[in-house]
């Protein structure tokens, strides 16, 4: 049997709610479900909300192979052990081409898809630069977060991913003693980077997803261009796009109010 991801899943108080679709939530390269905390449960209002970590990421099995139909597959090894047939989905960044393919391949499993400031398409190695400094970084010999907190500043130069990255962090601890010193990564750091060609590419083997889509993007990042707009609507014909005024890559940390109102608006529209 497949090893099962690290999830949570957030419960509606009210009865009626807990009977709506679910809605899985898919973290982006480096993140973790924890990253996701305060808008899953804010979303739990209106239906059961389940936050994963992708493989090799936050507390989920170190496995190997990154590739998009591996991801996917471990998502819908998830919703078979819940007995869930059918979700909402909504990734972000490399969790959004994790759920873009899981909804293009088994469009009936996908109730409703939100994808978050990334596009269905192959990137330039952006996360080489950040892949290195982490990978260089010292960090069983750093006594606290400050440190490298610092000594990231010139690998990831955007101040909110690099206080994401620091939630990666774990302290070491000696074994048979209360003391610790330094630090190691939650993430499988050797294995995501012998996979990151496969993380920037995409392919969609000319499939669409026809039921009702979100495209969130930031209104300051370079993720989704207008050019990219004609391809999003020839694989989602079904969807909306919206832009969030004063955010970037990470509008559900930057704009979290308007970002939980867009998509609780569009949750409610498709119908819960």
């Amino acid at each position: 049997m497949k090893e099962l991801l690290n999830y949570k899943i957030f419960i509606p108080k009210e009865t009626t709610a807990q009977q709506n679709t679910p809605l899985f939530i898919l973290h982006g390269l480096m993140g973790s479900m924890d990253n996701w905390r305060s808008q899953a449960k804010r979303l739990s209002q209106f239906q059961p909300v389940l936050t994963l970590d992708l493989r090799n990421h936050g507390q989920s099995p170190h496995l190997k192979g990154m590739s998009y139909r591996e991801m996917y597959e471990d998502v819908i090894n998830v919703a078979t052990h819940e007995k869930i047939s059918t979700f909402h989905l909504l990734g972000h960044s490399m969790g959004g081409k994790v759920a873009m393919q899981l909804a293009l391949a088994h469009e009936s499993m996908i109730k409703s898809l939100i994808i978050v400031d990334i596009a269905p398409k192959p990137y330039p190695l952006w996360h080489q630069k950040m892949l290195q400094g982490v990978m260089s970084a010292p960090i069983e010999t750093m006594q606290n977060r400050n440190l490298v907190y610092e000594y990231l500043k010139p690998w990831i130069e955007d101040q909110s991913e690099r206080t994401f990255m620091l939630k990666n962090l774990k302290r070491n601890r000696i074994e048979n003693e209360e003391s610790s010193i330094g630090f190691s990564w939650r993430c499988n750091l050797e294995e995501i980077s012998k996979g990151y060609l496969k993380i920037a590419g995409f392919t969609s083997a000319h499939q669409q997803y026809t039921h009702n889509t979100l495209f969130i993007r930031g209104k300051n990042s370079n993720y989704i261009q207008e050019t990219d707009i004609p391809l999003i609507r020839s694989l989602f014909p079904q969807v909306e796009i919206t832009t969030i005024n004063g955010s970037g890559h990470l509008p559900h940390f930057q704009q979290a109010e308007i970002f939980y109102s867009s998509v609780k608006d569009f949750l409610s529209s498709t119908t819960f």
